[in-house]
Order: C-alpha cells, then sequence, then structure tokens
C-alpha cells in the first residue's frame, strides 16, 4: 500500500527547520512520507537531516534585503509556487504543513490552488507574517503558546496550542536534572545566538571580562558560538585575558553543550527558549533588535515572566552591565538553580506528540491509514 504523504515546508534556518524534522521523523515512525520543502540555507543542517528527504525551492522576501532582493522576490515566489505545484501534482499530499519563514510561503500557496490542505504550526510568541498571510487563505493554526500575537479574529477559534516540537537531540535531555555549581568552582558559560552566532557577543563577552576580577576569570570556563569572520579575533582577545575558551562557528551537539552548562547566554529565537526550558537551564536573553513584529522579545518573556529567565534589551546591555550580572551570577548559584526549575515548568516535551495528533485528525489518516469522519 502507498503512503500517504505529507510535505512540510520551512525556511532554511534552525528555528523554522527543527520543528519540521521533529514532526518528519514523527510522522515517518506513523507510516507516513515526509517530504520537507525549503530553501538552500537547509544545507548547513545536513548533519540534522540525514534520512529526510529535502527538497529545495525558489523563494524571495519582500520585507527584507536590499532594493533589488526585493524587486525580484515575486519572481522568486512564482517560481516557488511552481516548482511546488509540479511536485504536488506528481505525488498528490494528503496535507501540507507550514512551519514559517518565507520559503514556507510558496509550497502551501501552491497547495491551496490544487485545494489540498493545508495547516501551519507557529514556534513564535507572535505569528509571523507568512504564516499571517497563509492563515487568511484558511490554513489552520497549531500554536505553541495559548495568547500568540496576531492571530486573526477569524482563525482563533480553530487555533491548537501543541507546544513548539523540539529536537530527540534534545528530548534526550527532558529529565535532566540541573547540576549546581559550586561558589568556588568551575562556572561553564555557554553563549550562542541561534544557528548563526551573534556579532554583538563577540565584542561585548570580551569587553564585558576585561572588568572582572581576576578571580573570577580563573573560574570560568567559556564556550561559544561565532560568526566564522570573528572566530580568530574574539579567541585572541580572550586569550590576552586569559580565559579559558572553546569557539566555534557552529556546535552540532548543541543540547548536550546546554546540559554542561551553568547559564546560557543567547538570542531567544523560538527553539531556544523551548530547549531551554525542556533541558532547564538558566539564560539571560538578548532579543534581537530587529526582529520582525518584536517576536523574540516576546518568546523571551514566555520564561522571564515565570522568573526562568532574565531578559535584557541589547540596547541597555553595556559591558559593565554584563560583568556585574555574569559575577552575581557566580556569585549566587541557588537564584540559577530556582531559574532552572522554573524554566523546567514551561516545558512542552510533548508537543510532537501534539503537533503529529493534530495532522493526523486534520489530513484524515492514523498511522498511515485513512479514516472516517475526516475534518475537511
Amino acid at each position: 500500500m502507498t503512503k500517504p504523504i505529507i510535505y512540510l515546508a520551512a525556511g532554511g534556518t534552525g528555528g523554522h527547520l527543527f520543528p519540521a524534522i521533529a514532526l518528519s521523523r514523527a510522522l515517518k515512525k506513523k507510516n507516513f512520507k515526509t517530504v520537507i520543502l525549503t530553501d538552500a540555507r537547509a544545507k548547513q543542517y545536513a548533519s540534522q537531516t540525514d534520512g529526510i528527504d529535502l527538497q529545495f525551492l525558489a523563494s524571495g522576501s519582500i520585507y527584507s534585503g536590499g532594493k533589488t532582493k526585493k524587486l525580484l522576490a515575486p519572481l522568486k515566489i512564482l517560481l516557488g509556487v511552481l516548482q511546488a505545484m509540479m511536485i504536488m501534482v506528481s505525488n498528490r499530499p494528503v496535507a501540507v504543513i507550514g512551519f514559517g519563514g518565507y520559503p514556507s510561503f510558496p509550497p502551501l500557496l501552491a497547495a491551496r490552488l490544487l485545494f489540498c490542505k493545508i495547516a501551519i504550526h507557529e514556534q513564535n510568541a507572535v505569528l509571523g507574517r507568512a504564516n499571517r498571510m497563509l492563515s487568511l487563505l484558511g490554513a489552520r493554526i497549531a500554536a505553541s503558546y495559548p495568547g500568540t500575537r496576531h492571530v486573526p479574529a477569524s482563525s482563533r477559534g480553530l487555533m491548537v496550542v501543541t507546544g513548539n516540537p523540539v529536537r530527540p537531540e534534545v528530548l534526550r535531555y527532558k529529565d535532566y536534572a540541573y547540576s549546581r555549581h559550586n561558589v568556588n568552582g568551575t562556572f561553564n558559560l555557554l553563549v550562542f545566538g541561534g544557528s548563526q552566532g551573534a556579532s554583538v557577543f563577540s565584542t561585548l563577552l570580551p569587553e564585558a571580562m576585561s572588568l572582572m576580577p581576576r578571580e573570577k576569570l580563573n573560574r570560568l570556563r567559556l564556550v561559544q558560538q561565532c560568526r566564522k569572520g570573528e572566530l580568530a579575533s574574539t579567541l585572541q582577545a580572550y586569550g590576552a585575558l586569559g580565559i579559558d575558551a572553546e569557539l566555534r562557528d557552529f556546535f552540532d551537539d548543541m543540547p548536550r553543550r546546554i546540559v554542561k552548562a551553568h547559564l546560557v547566554i543567547s538570542r531567544s529565537g523560538a527553539s531556544t527558549i523551548s530547549e531551554m526550558a525542556v533541558i532547564g537551564c538558566p539564560s539571560l536573553l538578548v532579543p534581537l533588535p530587529q526582529s520582525i513584529d518584536q517576536d523574540q522579545k516576546t518568546n523571551a518573556l514566555q520564561l522571564s515572566n515565570h522568573e526562568a529567565a532574565w531578559v535584557v534589551d541589547q540596547k541597555n546591555l553595556t559591558p559593565i552591565k554584563l560583568a556585574e550580572m555574569i559575577g552575581d551570577y557566580m556569585d549566587s548559584p541557588h537564584k540559577l538553580e530556582t531559574a532552572a526549575r522554573a524554566a523546567k515548568t514551561r516545558a512542552m516535551p510533548q508537543a510532537t506528540e501534539n503537533l503529529v495528533d493534530f495532522v493526523e485528525t486534520y489530513a484524515g489518516y492514523r498511522n498511515g491509514i485513512k479514516i472516517s469522519g475526516d475534518a475537511a
């Protein structure tokens, strides 16, 4: 018997792609065939997508990039729609699920034009622009948070809260208990800025650490993700301070690194928030200032409002302030342990199962077999 096919459409960054990967693996176990439709940026996650069928489509954004990119975007979107339609005509899906990001728009528009069932999953606490447009085309919505902003009134009644799926590599640590550090012992600090790193941390952290007492620098064990072009200069800055530091442009074992950390300093993308909660790690979150609709700030509040993290706007985070905060955390193991426990209370480790149930119900299939009472 031919397995029913479900296409998953996602932007090629980790925040959009990782939940799609989690759903793909779960659906395959339930006798579905899945294909992830994305853009070329997803190629950097080859180690995460082993055994998953990825197909790359053209796309563009009318909101970001220079003038030329914006002018060419409609043509790229049209090309992506045509490419997706050709794929779906040859292998008609029982549903097409979008995970946001501008590359998710052409496949879902193609699916709607072909009268296929479409649904979207929103990882952030704010409905993204692509998902907002798709919701107006009748896409069902699975949300990560009950109070997700910018959901059209016409769609809110059909919205289902599933949580945000995380990778199996993260779920492996869902029962991990945070290890409180000794106030005079080694302090493991992990710094990253999402899948691509963050330039501000490469500048700000060395400056902050130059202001910290020698005694604290001697206790520090730093792991930091940097942009490739900033690795050498940042490592040199830490070397001049005598800091024990490991820097890379990408860590393929980030969940393990989070587990070992006493504190994480990072941006507040959707996947980061979900992973901090599932693992139960305290974090200092610095939302991306230029994020559309301030989604990162809203994401961060999902933890900080429950005393599971601390949020500082980038414009307010000076080297002096950061040095003081890190020093305070190093002297306050109980504070970090309390935040770690609070983070666990915000976790939804069953999010993948919730989303599978949502997709199966909407598609009208269970374990790859068509069921009666098909949800149209």
